[in-house]
């Protein structure tokens, strides 16, 4: 049995890390604030992840999209390429940014470990023309995020009100602008669909691909007052899961998200989603099978193309872009759910998507198998 120390962004290690490890996993306190004193003097340490002194010995460390200054083994978990770098602005900069980045190579450092195909394919196009590229390409795995398996069986359909749920808090980058003004759209047309919103309405400035200006959003709130909507606004993790068995599909148009940890929950309790092509959702969506993949222009990282940045989200072209981006996702999901409802047999299919989407979670994401993957890695490194 070996003491692992937990460290780095918490919101990526939870369902990447083992659920009941046979080893002991520790996570330190941070410092007062949760900022170390020293990234406020030089920013680019932002990228390193120091914590207060853990007394006593411990044998591995496990970072989250943080780099770390240890001589004990350690390992790495990443979303994308930006633990890497912030832009740096000079020479200094660039310098401490190197000295980071050059750990990766060092023996110690075990294994790297993308959360998707989309995660790798980013590290490996930024450390193009490294001279350790070889060094650090060789510790590099894919180990998909997991959850608890909650159910056994994949679910019926029954003729009833189709129950479509959205869940995230950015509610204009996640879809949730697309899953309202397809409410509004499904009651015009006397559609028997009721949609679920589960969000704190985050938007605007300083959320990705969102428009700064949050006043272009009011029309869209406003939908949240719709007959055929039900906003819950921000429940417990247990109150989500029980609406998400609740649901038909989850639906998360999404304009960029690096994985989308929603639907591999839904699929753990084998409800099937309808998304878009970006990033890494469709590393794990597969049209037909365990869900519906709503088409996005997308680019060589997988990214939306039409996506605008710093001061260009600013101007009239990029709400059109946006705001048109929208509807085209509305009319791509509202359509998708017609030719579904209009399925004779869409009772055979829904019970085919809703298995599909449980067997990945089984397969791939699944709690259980994960926790002896990260506890073997955990052994080996520790030497017990």
């Amino acid at each position: 049995m070996a003491k692992v120390i937990i460290v780095g962004q918490k919101h990526l290690s939870i369902p990447n890390l083992p659920r009941n490890s046979r080893h002991i996993l520790i996570r330190p306190k941070p410092f007062p604030g949760g900022r170390y004193p020293i990234e406020k003097i030089w920013y680019p340490l932002s990228s390193f992840f120091p914590w207060q002194p853990v007394w006593g010995r411990y044998q591995a460390i496990h970072s989250f999209n943080k780099i770390l200054y240890t001589n004990k083994p350690w390992f790495l978990t990443f979303e994308d390429h930006r633990f890497l770098y912030r832009n740096p602005q000079n020479q200094g900069e660039a310098a401490i940014y190197e000295l980071l980045n050059n750990r990766l190579a060092l023996e110690n450092c075990q294994k790297l470990i993308a959360i998707s195909d989309y995660a790798k394919l980013r590290l490996i196009k930024r450390i193009e023309g490294w001279k350790l590229k070889e060094k650090v390409s060789k510790k590099l795995d894919v180990i998909h995020p997991s959850f608890p398996i909650r159910v056994n069986e994949s679910k019926l359909y029954q003729e009833q009100q189709l129950q479509l749920i959205f869940i995230g808090n950015h509610i204009a980058r996640k879809g949730g602008v697309v899953a309202l003004r397809l409410a509004k759209k499904a009651e015009k047309l006397g559609l028997p669909i009721t949609v679920h919103i589960i969000s704190d309405l985050g938007l605007g400035s300083g959320v990705p691909t969102d428009f700064p200006d949050e006043t272009k959003y009011v029309e869209d709130l406003k939908l949240l007052d719709l007959n055929n909507v039900v906003f819950h606004k921000n429940l417990p993790n247990d109150k989500v899961i029980e609406l998400l068995s609740q649901s038909h599909f989850q639906l998360m148009a999404t304009l960029h998200d690096t994985y989308g940890y929603s639907i591999i929950e839904g699929f753990s309790v084998a409800t099937p989603a309808i998304t878009t092509n970006v990033c890494a959702l469709p590393e794990f969506i597969r049209h037909g099978e365990n869900g519906y993949i709503l088409k996005l222009p997308i680019n060589e990282v997988r990214h939306w193309s039409d996506w605008l940045h710093e001061e260009k989200t600013k101007t009239n072209e990029y709400w059109e872009i946006l705001n048109s981006t929208y509807d085209y996702l509305v009319e791509q999901a509202l359509q998708q759910i017609i030719q579904f409802l209009d399925r004779s047999d869409k009772r055979e299919h829904y019970e085919f998507l809703s298995a599909g989407a449980l067997a990945q979670a089984q397969i791939v994401h699944n709690s259980e198998k994960q926790n002896q993957l990260f506890d073997d890695l955990y052994a080996a490194a520790a030497g017990v």
